[in-house]
Parts: structure tokens; C-alpha cells; sequence
């Protein structure tokens, strides 16, 4: 399932193909993924400018060494 992420701050929105992507980009590139609203995309065009629903994506934290 397609996942868009909104940044919270700036408004910048990335499409990824799943959550995984999108998690991680948003972990390693983005600042964290408490920075981001994460959104499915539906499938059919029609419906690609009303997202369904948020996605719940777990966070992580790597301890700092």
C-alpha cells in the first residue's frame, strides 16, 4: 500500500511505494518520524487527492553511542 508523508513543519510531501520506506526516510533523512504525518494513498487516480486514513507507524529510537 502507497504512503504519502506530509512534514509537519514545511508542508514537503514524499509518496513511497510502503510504510517501511517512508519510516525510514523519514527516520534517516527526514529528522525523525515524529516530524511527519504519514497518509495512505489509494490505488485509483480519482481518489489520490482524498487520502483514506493516516497510517499508524511504530517509532523506533536508536540510542545515541
Amino acid at each position: 500500500m502507497a504512503v504519502k508523508i506530509t512534514h509537519l513543519a514545511s508542508g514537503q510531501q514524499v509518496r513511497f511505494a510502503n510504510a517501511d520506506g517512508a519510516r525510514r526516510y523519514a527516520e534517516i533523512i527526514g529528522g525523525g518520524v515524529d516530524k511527519w504525518r504519514f497518509t495512505v494513498v489509494p490505488a485509483d487516480s480519482e481518489a489520490r487527492a482524498a487520502p483514506r486514513g493516516v497510517v499508524n507507524v511504530p517509532v523506533w529510537r536508536v540510542a545515541s553511542r
